[in-house]
């Protein structure tokens, strides 16, 4: 009656071990392509293709969906940090190239010929740069083979859809769910999930996309004619998975455990990644020796904290961004989003509620301001290119460089403007000096 309290005993976890179907979660299957070594993804993916062969791998049809809709734009993230790596490092060059024309511009007595060595030394460093950056992303693994492995390693284990019968009835039990904030997904509440997704034939909410995968493990366990436990491995760190002490991860949520119990009489468990390894090498025997495991560890809590500051620094960058963002509103737009901040700082809601709401109201300002500011930006880089034709490719390279995503191109126009005005005004002075 209180198992999700108490927990399992040794004995019980070992019997887990021993009988459990593994399921894993997109975001385990999306990571894969943001290791930067091959041992790490080798050693993760090893344990999955024997318990793929032992028959107890198994992926949930919503897993492997979401899989397919993200994987594409995760594929070549650590080539692209390299990449932004070199081109910040090596817009030093056209830095210290700008400063010595603005003080010959400024200062023409200066005899700024005399510290044109700064700028060859900087050539110099590029080159060595360069081959630094290749050695790096020559040692990364690859991510077109990454994707053909993880694509055999799905093939025959995926369960079936849900009908748009069974999806219209989870999520109008997650609307009773959520309301309660009973798990899993309720913490998507507050997050921008409120869009549809349509695939083959049916359509579903994202809010409710936790929850879907949460019936469909019931099912298999329950449906089997072999009923099995299930342990979930799982990169999710929200409260309606887990629970926390202090902010830190304590155990799986204990409604979790209780629910699945009572509905299908096995017993349910999670593990994050690091965690999953070091008890496959305890239970399963694996293949992989304790350094691989430390490695995979180190490699994984890199990825959580690039993962989390990201996730915390665009939140930051819009709220501080709002007011500069209101400015590419019109006048009836800018009166709908105060409307939007004020109906969330209703005293009656609970904090979670009202963040969400302020969420959604920064993100609605967001869009609507986001064709303006592309605008305005294409605008400034013809002015530019009139003025300077390679001022303008640059300019206009960093554009077609910026994600699909609104709310970071948002961001990114927004820092990107100033920088072109500056040489906007530079060349200006420049060509009215010389007249």
């Amino acid at each position: 009656m209180f198992i999700g309290f108490l927990g399992y005993t040794d004995e019980e976890i070992k019997e887990l071990w021993e009988n459990a179907t593994f399921v894993v979660d997109t975001n385990i299957l999306i990571n894969f392509y943001k290791y930067s070594s091959k041992e790490s993804t080798k050693s993760l993916l090893d344990i999955l293709k024997k318990l793929k062969q032992d028959n107890r791998l198994w992926i949930p049809h919503q897993v492997a969906l979401e899989y397919f809709f993200n994987y594409e734009d995760n594929m070549h993230r650590q080539h692209e940090g390299f990449e932004l790596l070199g081109k910040e490092l090596k817009k030093l060059k056209e830095s210290a190239s700008k400063v010595l024309r603005s003080v010959k511009s400024k200062h023409p007595y200066i005899m700024t010929e005399k510290f044109q060595f700064f700028i060859e030394n900087i050539e110099k460093s590029n080159g060595q740069l360069q081959e630094e950056l290749d050695k790096e992303i020559e040692s990364l693994p690859d991510s077109k083979k990454i994707q053909n492995d993880l694509l055999t390693l799905l093939d025959g284990i995926i369960g079936e859809p849900y009908s748009q019968k069974d999806i219209d009835k989870i999520e109008k039990d997650g609307k009773e769910r959520y309301q309660h904030n009973i798990p899993p997904g309720f913490k998507d509440k507050t997050d921008d999930k409120q869009g549809y997704r349509t695939y083959g034939d049916f359509r579903y909410q994202q809010l409710y996309g936790d929850l879907i995968v949460w019936n469909q493990m019931i099912d298999k366990a329950k449906t089997e004619g072999n009923p099995k436990p299930i342990i979930y491995i799982t990169e999710d760190r929200k409260e309606d998975w887990w629970e926390k002490d202090r902010g830190e991860i304590k155990r799986p949520h204990p409604q979790l455990i209780q629910e699945f119990l009572n509905k299908t009489q096995q017993k349910f468990y999670m593990y994050r990644t690091d965690g999953f390894v070091i008890n496959a090498i305890k239970y399963l025997g694996s293949d992989v020796t304790k350094e691989q495991a430390q490695e995979v560890t180190i490699e994984i809590e890199n990825i959580r904290k690039v993962e989390e500051f990201k996730e915390y620094d665009i939140r930051n960058q819009k709220a501080r961004t709002i007011n500069k963002v209101a400015d590419y509103l019109s006048k009836e737009e800018l009166n709908v989003f105060y409307q939007m901040v004020n109906q969330s700082n209703d005293l009656e809601l609970d904090s979670s509620t009202a963040n969400y709401k302020y969420s959604q109201a920064i993100s609605w300002a967001f869009r609507n301001a986001l064709p303006r500011l592309e605008k305005k930006f294409q605008d400034l880089i013809i002015l530019l290119t009139s003025l300077n034709k390679e001022e303008g490719h640059l300019a206009q390279h960093f554009y077609g460089s910026l994600t699909e995503d609104s709310d970071e191109r948002v961001l990114k126009l927004l820092e990107g403007i100033p920088n072109i005005r500056g040489s906007i005004d530079y060349y200006k002075g420049s060509l009215d000096g010389h007249i």
